[in-house]
Protein backbone atom coordinates (compact mmCIF):
# COMPACT_ATOMS: atom_id res chain seq x y z
CA UNK A 1 0.00 0.00 0.00
CA UNK A 2 1.20 3.53 -0.53
CA UNK A 3 2.13 5.42 2.43
CA UNK A 4 -0.11 8.59 2.91
CA UNK A 5 3.00 10.49 3.73
CA UNK A 6 5.22 11.80 1.60
CA UNK A 7 8.64 10.40 1.10
CA UNK A 8 11.22 13.43 1.11
CA UNK A 9 12.97 13.86 4.12
CA UNK A 10 11.18 16.36 6.90
CA UNK A 11 12.58 17.54 9.64
CA UNK A 12 12.20 15.64 12.79
CA UNK A 13 10.13 18.28 15.07
CA UNK A 14 8.50 19.07 11.55
CA UNK A 15 5.31 17.09 11.26
CA UNK A 16 4.78 15.75 7.71
CA UNK A 17 2.51 17.87 5.14
CA UNK A 18 -0.84 16.25 5.07
CA UNK A 19 -1.58 14.48 1.81
CA UNK A 20 -5.11 13.43 0.02
CA UNK A 21 -4.51 9.53 0.80
CA UNK A 22 -4.37 10.56 4.52
CA UNK A 23 -7.32 12.47 4.97
CA UNK A 24 -10.18 10.84 6.04
CA UNK A 25 -12.93 12.07 3.59
CA UNK A 26 -10.55 10.59 1.02
CA UNK A 27 -10.44 7.46 2.73
CA UNK A 28 -14.23 7.54 2.49
CA UNK A 29 -14.19 7.96 -0.87
CA UNK A 30 -12.17 5.36 -1.42
CA UNK A 31 -14.33 2.67 0.56
CA UNK A 32 -17.28 3.86 -1.37
CA UNK A 33 -15.58 4.10 -4.81
CA UNK A 34 -14.24 -0.06 -3.85
CA UNK A 35 -17.76 -0.98 -2.99
CA UNK A 36 -20.05 0.86 -5.69
CA UNK A 37 -19.52 -0.85 -9.08
CA UNK A 38 -20.71 -4.49 -7.08
CA UNK A 39 -24.43 -2.28 -6.41
CA UNK A 40 -23.86 -0.68 -9.77
CA UNK A 41 -23.65 -4.30 -11.41
CA UNK A 42 -26.24 -5.55 -9.16
CA UNK A 43 -29.21 -2.71 -10.23
CA UNK A 44 -27.91 -1.77 -13.96
CA UNK A 45 -27.36 -4.94 -15.20
CA UNK A 46 -29.38 -7.40 -13.32
CA UNK A 47 -32.75 -5.64 -12.49
CA UNK A 48 -32.40 -2.47 -15.12
CA UNK A 49 -32.37 0.37 -12.46
CA UNK A 50 -29.82 3.14 -11.59
CA UNK A 51 -28.67 3.30 -8.29
CA UNK A 52 -30.16 6.72 -7.67
CA UNK A 53 -33.40 4.87 -8.95
CA UNK A 54 -31.97 1.73 -6.35
CA UNK A 55 -32.33 4.40 -3.47
CA UNK A 56 -35.41 6.08 -4.25
CA UNK A 57 -37.34 2.99 -4.65
CA UNK A 58 -36.03 1.86 -1.62
CA UNK A 59 -36.89 4.96 0.43
CA UNK A 60 -40.19 5.10 -1.41
CA UNK A 61 -40.92 1.22 0.02
CA UNK A 62 -40.60 2.70 3.53
CA UNK A 63 -43.15 5.45 3.13
CA UNK A 64 -47.24 5.27 1.64
CA UNK A 65 -46.43 8.15 -0.09
CA UNK A 66 -44.13 11.19 -0.52
CA UNK A 67 -43.66 14.82 -1.91
CA UNK A 68 -41.31 14.91 -4.01
CA UNK A 69 -39.36 17.44 -2.05
CA UNK A 70 -39.55 14.96 0.88
CA UNK A 71 -38.39 11.96 -1.15
CA UNK A 72 -35.40 13.66 -2.15
CA UNK A 73 -34.55 15.09 1.18
CA UNK A 74 -34.61 11.57 2.31
CA UNK A 75 -32.85 10.01 -0.39
CA UNK A 76 -29.56 12.70 -0.15
CA UNK A 77 -30.25 14.04 -3.76
CA UNK A 78 -31.05 17.53 -5.03
CA UNK A 79 -35.22 17.95 -6.11
CA UNK A 80 -34.15 18.10 -9.93
CA UNK A 81 -32.14 14.56 -10.13
CA UNK A 82 -34.70 13.25 -7.96
CA UNK A 83 -37.40 14.15 -10.26
CA UNK A 84 -35.94 12.53 -13.19
CA UNK A 85 -35.12 9.49 -11.66
CA UNK A 86 -38.42 9.59 -10.04
CA UNK A 87 -40.09 10.06 -14.17
CA UNK A 88 -38.22 7.36 -14.82
CA UNK A 89 -39.28 4.97 -12.01
CA UNK A 90 -42.81 5.95 -13.36
CA UNK A 91 -42.26 4.74 -17.03
CA UNK A 92 -40.75 1.43 -15.92
CA UNK A 93 -44.34 1.18 -14.00
CA UNK A 94 -42.39 1.10 -10.22
CA UNK A 95 -43.19 4.83 -8.86
CA UNK A 96 -46.67 6.31 -9.34
CA UNK A 97 -47.20 10.42 -9.12
CA UNK A 98 -51.04 11.60 -7.44
CA UNK A 99 -51.71 15.39 -7.20
CA UNK A 100 -52.95 15.96 -3.78
CA UNK A 101 -56.78 16.70 -3.41
CA UNK A 102 -56.34 19.67 -1.64
CA UNK A 103 -53.63 21.59 -2.73
CA UNK A 104 -53.15 20.42 -6.58
CA UNK A 105 -49.63 22.02 -6.81
CA UNK A 106 -48.16 19.15 -4.53
CA UNK A 107 -47.68 15.68 -5.91
CA UNK A 108 -46.70 12.36 -4.00
CA UNK A 109 -44.62 9.40 -5.49
CA UNK A 110 -45.69 6.19 -3.89
CA UNK A 111 -44.79 2.58 -5.03
CA UNK A 112 -46.68 0.74 -7.58
CA UNK A 113 -47.42 -3.14 -6.85
CA UNK A 114 -44.95 -3.96 -9.61
CA UNK A 115 -42.05 -1.41 -7.75
CA UNK A 116 -42.57 -3.42 -4.26
CA UNK A 117 -42.04 -6.99 -5.66
CA UNK A 118 -39.18 -5.34 -7.46
CA UNK A 119 -37.36 -4.09 -3.82
CA UNK A 120 -38.26 -7.34 -2.18
CA UNK A 121 -36.33 -8.76 -5.26
CA UNK A 122 -33.07 -6.27 -4.93
CA UNK A 123 -33.30 -5.33 -1.22
CA UNK A 124 -32.19 -9.52 0.22
CA UNK A 125 -29.38 -9.19 -2.32
CA UNK A 126 -28.02 -6.02 -1.46
CA UNK A 127 -28.54 -6.60 2.02
CA UNK A 128 -26.13 -9.63 1.83
CA UNK A 129 -23.56 -7.98 -0.30
CA UNK A 130 -23.73 -5.26 2.15
CA UNK A 131 -22.95 -8.06 5.22
CA UNK A 132 -20.21 -9.61 3.11
CA UNK A 133 -18.46 -6.26 2.52
CA UNK A 134 -18.55 -5.46 6.37
CA UNK A 135 -17.83 -8.94 7.28
CA UNK A 136 -14.72 -8.17 8.72
CA UNK A 137 -16.16 -5.42 11.09
CA UNK A 138 -16.97 -7.02 14.65
CA UNK A 139 -21.10 -5.93 15.52
CA UNK A 140 -19.48 -3.70 18.07
CA UNK A 141 -17.07 -2.06 15.24
CA UNK A 142 -20.26 -1.47 13.41
CA UNK A 143 -22.02 0.83 15.85
CA UNK A 144 -19.45 2.48 16.17
CA UNK A 145 -18.63 3.00 12.40
CA UNK A 146 -22.09 4.07 12.32
CA UNK A 147 -22.45 6.54 15.21
CA UNK A 148 -18.71 7.99 13.66
CA UNK A 149 -20.23 8.40 10.30
CA UNK A 150 -23.61 9.87 12.19
CA UNK A 151 -21.16 12.56 13.42
CA UNK A 152 -19.77 13.08 10.18
CA UNK A 153 -22.36 13.77 8.19
CA UNK A 154 -24.36 16.00 10.94
CA UNK A 155 -20.89 17.99 11.40
CA UNK A 156 -20.36 18.17 7.70
CA UNK A 157 -24.54 19.40 6.76
CA UNK A 158 -23.03 22.51 10.01
CA UNK A 159 -20.17 23.07 7.80
CA UNK A 160 -22.68 23.93 4.76
CA UNK A 161 -25.13 25.91 6.68
CA UNK A 162 -22.86 28.07 7.82
CA UNK A 163 -21.41 28.72 4.35
CA UNK A 164 -17.41 27.57 5.55
CA UNK A 165 -16.61 27.91 1.72
CA UNK A 166 -18.42 30.88 0.61
CA UNK A 167 -17.65 29.78 -3.27
CA UNK A 168 -20.61 28.14 -5.28
CA UNK A 169 -19.60 25.39 -7.35
CA UNK A 170 -19.23 26.34 -11.11
CA UNK A 171 -19.77 23.89 -13.89
CA UNK A 172 -20.48 25.39 -16.98
CA UNK A 173 -16.59 26.37 -17.09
Amino acid sequence: MVSPFPSSSTPASAAPAPTLPAMMMFQLYRAWSAGNPIFIRLCEGRFNITRREWRILAIANMHPALTGTALAEAAALDTARCSRAVSTLCEKGLLKRTRDTKDTRVVHVSVTELGVQRYKEVMPIVASLNEEIFQDLSAAEMAALSSMLDRITSRAALMLESNVVQERARRNR
